[in-house]
């Protein structure tokens, strides 16, 4: 992990300690300040985007048959099964709630997010929930190319503007812990959270490292960016629910980075059953 710098200027020594920045061309256009530009090594911290895979094979009709089949018996109405009125039974059991129908189904989804997202995730229940665990995952390992993986934040981007900001050039003592000298830089808003990846990074492999500490305990100095890895099942009613609470403008734009493309995907799969739900873009 390095910053690097990206023209022929001379290099500022000492910034947050162990990593090494060089000034960017506009940097000779300010006057007592410097300016950053971040780049990384192919064998530094991994940056990914949010995403997610639906580890199911997916048959909307066959799954709107079997539930027509299931609520008929309620009514004894089985006789009224047709090849076109499943679709139309399971709206008409939405509508009157009577959602414990489709509880009788259920889809698996894998989530590949920052930590921050699955700490919200996991508060959903009815459900099952198999997750990358911190305390068994040692990332300075091969397998996991020695570094950690982050999640780039939407709403930080590389290409926003800088404003100066003092960053840390000295700390003082542990006994007495403040920060004892800083450099006027011009940063934006990615690149302070891009450095404070890094850090995070470095002390996490160093308390593994140099000071032998198991990825339990050196799993505590890891951010809530960290790539994590979360395989969830829910029955479809639950899923009717996390779309409802998870979609809304209230929920978190990270969260809703997934939520609103995923409810897209299953309407498409499943006819009726997400239908009423809309995402508030």
């Amino acid at each position: 992990m390095i910053f690097m710098r990206t023209s022929n200027q001379p290099s500022v020594d000492n910034l947050l300690l162990l990593f090494y920045a060089f000034p960017a061309e506009k940097s000779t256009q300010q006057t007592g300040t410097r300016s950053l530009t971040i780049a990384k090594q192919e064998d530094g911290m991994k940056i990914l985007r949010a995403h997610f895979v639906i580890e199911n094979e997916i048959n909307g009709k066959a799954i709107l048959r079997q539930l027509e089949r299931y609520g008929r018996v309620c009514y004894k109405s089985e006789e009224k099964i047709t090849d076109d009125s499943a679709a139309d039974f399971i709206r008409g059991i939405i509508a009157s709630k009577h959602e414990s129908v489709i509880e009788h189904e259920k889809i698996t989804v894998r989530l590949i997010c920052d930590r921050g997202v699955t700490h919200e995730v996991v508060r959903h229940r009815i459900a099952s929930y198999s997750q990358e665990s911190t305390r068994y995952c040692n990332y300075t390992k091969g397998k996991f190319g020695s570094e950690i993986s982050v999640i780039e934040p939407l709403f930080f981007s590389p290409l926003s503007d800088t404003q100066e900001v003092p960053v840390p050039l000295r700390w003082g003592q542990r006994t007495q812990p403040y920060i004892a000298d800083y450099a006027p830089m011009h940063l934006n808003e990615f690149d302070v959270w891009f450095m404070g990846m890094l850090f995070a990074e470095w002390a996490y492999e160093t308390l593994i490292n140099t000071f032998k500490r198991s990825p339990q305990e050196a799993r505590t100095v890891l951010p809530n960016s960290l790539k994590t890895e979360i395989v969830i099942t829910y029955n479809l009613r639950e899923w009717r629910h996390f779309f409802k609470l998870r979609t809304s403008k209230k929920a978190h734009p990270q969260m809703r980075e997934l939520t609103i493309p995923l409810l897209k995907k299953f309407k498409k799969m499943i006819p009726a059953i997400f239908d009423d739900i809309i995402a508030e873009e």
